[in-house]
């Protein structure tokens, strides 16, 4: 017969076979992602302040995000620009980021680790999201306002995600 003492499991204080709390590590997360949703509210407010929208920097938008003439994309987001409260559009935009990073979770810090927070932030602007209650300077019909809220939502998001890069 086998001697049962080899067997046994060794002893070990009682705290260490406790599991460590989730809320620690839940708050450490929410801290990593408002230290983000900082960095990106600066990167959108950086994007926003752009004195012009540069027909070449248009031109590489077109490109990345699909087949629109430059021209047509750079007269529609100088009109949204007008139409559009952009401290709305950037609340939104931080908003989704927030909730995307949140969702991430436990991966957040490979994420983080790999550079795809600017991806992320990228890939906002092809959400197909309504313009928030108040967010347009002059009433307008609702497809018309959502077509110009998405395209500078996607073009704001698009720019702060280049620059961060």
């Amino acid at each position: 017969m086998r001697n049962p003492a080899a067997f046994a499991i060794p002893a070990r204080p009682v705290d260490e076979l406790r599991p460590r709390p989730a809320v620690a590590r839940a708050r450490r997360r929410l801290e990593e992602v408002s230290d983000i949703v900082a960095a990106a509210s600066i990167a959108l407010r950086d994007a926003a302040r752009h004195d012009g929208l540069a027909l070449e920097d248009v031109a590489r938008f077109c490109a990345e995000v699909g087949g629109v003439d430059p021209r047509l994309e750079q007269a529609a987001l100088r009109h949204a620009v007008c139409l559009c409260d952009v401290d709305a559009l950037i609340t939104d935009l931080i908003a989704s980021l927030r909730a995307r990073l949140i969702a991430a979770g436990p991966l957040l810090p490979t994420l983080v680790a790999r550079g795809g927070v600017p991806r992320v932030l990228a890939s906002l602007g092809v959400e197909d999201v309504e313009p928030v209650a108040g967010a347009l300077t002059r009433p307008v019909p609702p497809r018309i306002a959502r077509f110009y809220w998405q395209r500078l939502r996607a073009y704001l998001a698009w720019s702060a995600a280049c620059a961060w890069s």
